[in-house]
């Protein structure tokens, strides 16, 4: 899997510019460490996707539920009629 690796690398990037920085500004006590320092554009993009996902289906059963009731009130409009 090259995203894996891809990920990892950017990960060791991270760990190593935050490593740099806090022997340069002696320590940043503020940041618990390069998961907090730097965001991984990835977890983003899994979020994003998620929620996208989340939505279509979400959308998808909303239109399934509006023609439903769409029938059941033609054939209630159709029964009417017969009487």
């Amino acid at each position: 899997m090259a995203e894996a690796e891809v990920e990892a690398a950017w990960r060791a990037e991270f760990r190593r510019v935050h490593d740099s920085t806090n022997a340069i500004d002696g320590g940043n006590v503020f940041l618990a460490g390069p998961t907090e320092a730097f965001c991984w554009s990835g977890d983003k993009a899994e979020v994003r996707r998620l929620e996208d996902d989340h939505n279509h289906h979400y959308l998808r059963w909303t239109l399934l539920s509006t023609v439903a009731v769409m029938i059941v009130g033609l054939i209630g409009v159709g029964l009417s009629f017969l009487d």
